[in-house]
């Protein structure tokens, strides 16, 4: 289906950020206006993520000039499944995206982290990413077998 790329409001920002576990580009902050959204979905050519019934009365989503899904729950597990299955999409960790600001992680070199991540990860994992934009560094910890741990429940619900 292409490069797909969201932009979310504040009503399904969890939503994004596990979209971006993913791999997803999700543009999304909690500060961002209808306005701003609606804008930045037709200049950049991406989906409307919403749970805001007024949203669908702007006239850009009213005569289709963004695209939009309207989220359905307020349960994540059910937002996800929602995604994946209107979208067809396969859903599952990949993190190569900022979960906090969307930009591209970089590999890093373990050896020049040891002063930059606590004492116990830099003893225990091997590979590391850096998002160069908001300086945060990831690791796949325990954090991320949780993460796909609740992927492998989505996909195994679907095929029930």
């Amino acid at each position: 289906m292409g490069d797909i790329k969201f932009i979310a409001d504040i009503m399904v920002g969890r939503l994004a950020r596990y979209l971006r576990m993913a791999g997803m580009d999700v543009s999304y902050n909690n500060h961002y206006d209808d306005a701003h959204i609606i804008e930045t979905a037709k200049a950049e050519s991406r989906i409307v993520l919403t749970r805001d019934a007024l949203m669908l009365e702007r006239r850009d989503c009213k005569n289709n000039t963004v695209k939009y899904l309207f989220i359905k729950s307020s349960k994540l597990c059910e937002q996800l499944k929602q995604v994946k299955n209107e979208l067809g999409l396969k859903l599952e960790p990949n993190l190569i995206r900022c979960i906090e600001c969307n930009a591209y992680l970089e590999n890093v070199a373990k050896s020049t982290l040891e002063d930059k991540v606590p004492p116990y990860v830099y003893r225990t994992q091997k590979f590391f990413m850096y998002c160069t934009v908001c300086k945060k560094y990831y690791w796949r910890g325990t954090h991320y077998s949780n993460i796909q741990k609740y992927f492998d429940k989505i996909r195994k619900e679907q095929n029930l």
